[in-house]
């Protein structure tokens, strides 16, 4: 009995779901850096078309709104994009298609 019992409580431990919520410093961090890695890109030359006006407009809102999460997943994606449109650019340059 005292078996059943331990396994019960153990598989409600471990089958349940745990939800961290993201803080308004993560979201902010995360924004921050976004902006930072799109600026590079721009600099560059490489920044890509929609970084901002689909992903960093909308992200800076959500965080506006308290929606931390949304925000730090759409900030992540834009600086992603930011690295790709960096990658893009050293690539340009390695072939003489852009300074």
């Amino acid at each position: 009995m005292k078996k059943a019992i331990v396994f019960a409580a153990l598989a409600a431990v471990i089958f349940t779901p745990v939800s961290f919520a993201a803080t308004q410093s993560e979201a902010s961090s995360a924004i921050t850096a976004a902006v930072l890695k799109n600026n590079e890109a721009r600099k560059a030359g490489f920044e890509w078309r929609d970084t901002y006006k689909k992903q960093l407009g909308p992200a800076k809102k959500a965080y506006q709104k308290g929606d931390y999460d949304k925000a730090i997943k759409m900030a992540n994606k834009a600086k992603s994009f930011a690295e790709l449109g960096l990658i893009q650019a050293s690539k340009a340059s390695g072939f003489g298609l852009h300074n």
